[in-house]
């Protein structure tokens, strides 16, 4: 990198373009009805979010968690009753 001082001319072009990449960023949010929730979780759902991300190859614990939403709504769609199954906890299967 170059060790020129950045000119205000310099600076005003990073701070648009970073206020460009976040309007973008919030448009395609708000186009495709993000929200973020709050999440509490305990040791237990932390350890079992985290080997799933590992097995599954995923980066984000947020990820695992749209994912399996994701499928067990699909699942309760096909079939109510091996969702209810699934879902409860006493099932360690």
């Amino acid at each position: 990198m170059s060790k020129k001082p950045r000119t205000d001319k310099v600076r005003k072009q990073d701070a648009a373009r970073q206020q460009r990449k976040r309007d973008r960023e919030a448009a395609h949010l708000a186009r495709v009805g993000a929200e973020t929730m709050k999440l509490t979780t305990y040791q237990g759902t932390r350890i079992d979010l985290e080997l799933m991300q590992q097995v599954g190859g995923y980066e984000e614990p947020a990820e695992v968690i749209t994912l399996a939403v994701r499928y067990m709504a699909g699942l309760a769609r096909r079939d109510p009753a091996a969702f209810v199954e699934a879902m409860d906890p006493r099932n360690t299967r």
